[in-house]
């Protein structure tokens, strides 16, 4: 029984980030996200009812979640807004549910569920949508409407940009994790699949993002590494400065009509696609009410239909739905996440430390690209539900970082289950 209801919290847990992948207009997109939502509390339930969850007391980053969504709760009661108010009751039960979760004590096997909803998200776009794909792949242009910009499932592109160069680090974190041939080129096909889905939706925000997050790799390893990770970094380096030699023109009229840099909209001199503007109208709603600024205005009290223009920032959107205090605190937990696996992943040790490693630059590229989109907390997106798991796992008391990938992360450890 216990093997039964472990199974069931683990499918529940599967469907619930598939459905979370869809993102078509009307009636379906919200049964996709309560059903979801409904299944992410299933997968609570049967984790606890399979008697196998281990007694770990709350992190202090689960202490600072849970007070931060109660108090977005009783502040958006308060003012009145019912809405907001049912948000942060949901996020509190997911934040149980996750935290029951990545108590069990085969939660090893949490990431291969994850990797295997994305496998499933994939081989729904080649089967449903490969022409819309492959189409905008090639940089596909209609006269009056310019780049056609591929949107997976109904998702923005901007959002794909995170889902999908989330994904491809959750698949190369793969790649490094195992030795068998087949199982590697299995990750790497699977994370080129991630890119074009990146490419295709020329989500330039998630390009950047994983820039940065690469630049931040290869100056860690070239500065901390060991001497085996420093060789196989000059090598990597070696054979991309030749491809880019090599294929230079070709390369920079791809990338030149990929990333629309000469669209109106969208091009080098459109101010970042107005995200300038935007972010100034949002830091000056965070300090137009000084007792709003401290208290925040409840979690989805932000929405482009509430407060009149999107905000394009997760801090921004930090600030005005939790306050400068919770807000504050809420992107530092991530910050220094990263930092400390960052530092655990460059240790001298066994090969678990790379995947610590890659959990850190996980969270960098989320941190990046939270820069530009609103998706650092959430659980309605694959890669931000994936985040938090992270992020709450790593952060287990009674259990360092280092330890964490032989024991109970599911970043790290054995990767049970994988796809092959």
């Amino acid at each position: 029984m216990r093997e039964l209801n472990t199974q069931l919290s683990r499918w529940l847990l599967g469907g619930a980030i598939y459905l979370t992948g869809w993102y078509y207009e009307g009636p379906a997109l919200q049964a996709a996200q309560m059903g979801a939502i409904s299944m992410l509390l299933m997968a609570g339930f049967f984790s606890v009812l399979s008697g196998d969850t281990l007694r770990i007391r709350p992190s202090l980053v689960e202490w600072l979640f849970s007070t931060a969504f109660l108090f977005a709760m009783l502040v958006a009661w308060a003012t009145g807004n019912v809405l907001s108010t049912m948000y942060g009751a949901m996020l509190l039960l997911v934040l149980t549910a996750i935290a029951l979760v990545i108590r069990h004590h085969r939660a090893d096997e949490l990431v291969a569920v994850f990797r295997w909803a994305y496998v499933a998200l994939l081989g729904t776009l080649l089967l449903v949508e490969p022409q819309a794909l492959f189409a905008s792949l090639a940089g596909n242009v209609e006269y009056g409407q310019g780049l056609v910009r591929y949107q997976p499932l109904g998702m923005h592109p901007n959002l794909s940009g995170l889902v999908y160069g989330g994904g491809a680090l959750l698949f190369f974190q793969r790649y490094l994790a195992v030795r068998n041939r087949s199982q590697q080129l299995f990750a790497l096909v699977m994370a080129g699949l991630c890119l074009c889905v990146l490419l295709a939706a020329s989500a330039r925000a998630g390009m950047l993002a994983l820039s940065i997050t690469g630049l931040t790799g290869v100056t860690l390893i070239a500065l901390r590494g060991s001497r085996r990770a420093r060789m196989g970094l000059a090598l990597a380096v070696l054979a991309g400065v030749a491809v880019v030699l090599f294929k230079w023109a070709d390369i920079k009229d791809y990338l030149s009509l990929i990333l629309d840099v000469d669209s109106p909209t969208r091009g080098v001199e459109s101010g970042a696609t107005g995200r300038t503007d935007l972010w100034q109208a949002g830091i000056e709603l965070v300090f137009s009410d000084g007792a709003l600024a401290f208290t925040g205005r409840g979690i989805r009290s932000a929405l482009p239909d509430i407060i009149g223009f999107p905000v394009e920032s997760s801090y921004i959107n930090l600030a005005l739905e939790h306050g400068l205090f919770f807000g504050s605190l809420i992107a530092l937990a991530f910050v220094a996440t990263a930092i400390r696996a960052l530092g655990h992943g460059l240790q001298p040790g066994p090969s678990s430390r790379h995947q610590v490693f890659m959990a850190g630059l996980m969270l960098v590229f989320i941190l990046a690209q939270s820069i530009f989109n609103r998706y650092l907390i959430g659980v309605g997106n694959p890669y931000s539900l994936w985040i938090l798991v992270l992020v709450l796992q790593l952060n287990l008391p009674g259990a360092s970082t280092t330890r964490a990938a032989s024991r109970h992360s599911p970043a790290f450890a054995g990767l049970k289950g994988e796809p092959t």
